[in-house]
């Protein structure tokens, strides 16, 4: 778990440091308060997908990862509560954010702020949502397949191999072209 999750944080800022290097050589952006509201946005961008996980368990009472995390959480156990649901992610199946339909959203959205919104804190937000949604799915993609199918838990169908390929490069490919107009 923690090995997964220092990999989010040097994808992360990898991504954040080569865009601002980019934006800093083509003119884009300059150094300055600017900078560091897109990169404030990006780090609550790309934290608040880790909440789609909290919300899981508050409103799926009746799964034993609910009233695990519901019990230890009412008793004070905070960090434990926390580190249960982190170690436990893998029995979360159904995440609204982690799911084929939700990147899709995300890719209307992106196209969204980066035609129409100036604000670099919102602009940032939106790249790190997407920073962390690509992340996750490439990751299931290049590792785990069974997770990977998760992501298609909205279809009414099993999804075949090649069209699962077909929608991970699509989406790399779009947030690539994304990444560099937010």
């Amino acid at each position: 778990m923690k090995n997964k999750l220092v990999l989010h944080q040097i994808a992360l800022i990898g991504v954040l440091l080569f865009l601002s290097i980019w934006k800093l050589f083509t003119g884009g952006m300059i150094f300055g308060a600017d900078m560091i509201w897109w990169w404030l946005g990006a780090i609550l961008g790309f934290v608040i997908v880790f909440a789609d996980r909290l919300v899981y368990v508050l409103l799926m009472n009746e799964e034993p990862l609910s009233r695990k995390f519901g019990d230890m959480f009412s008793k004070g156990h905070y960090l434990n509560s926390m580190e249960a649901l982190l170690s436990e992610r893998h029995e979360q199946k159904e995440l609204v954010m982690r799911s084929a339909l939700f990147i899709l959203v995300w890719v209307i959205l992106a196209l969204f702020a980066a035609t129409s919104v100036g604000n670099p804190f919102a602009r940032g937000f939106v790249l790190g949502i997407g920073t962390h949604l690509i992340f996750d799915l490439i990751s299931d993609y290049t590792g785990d397949r069974r997770r990977l199918g998760m992501w298609f838990w909205q279809v009414k169908r099993e999804l075949p191999e090649n069209e699962k390929s077909v929608f991970v490069w699509v989406m790399a490919v779009a947030y690539v072209f994304l990444a560099f107009t937010l």
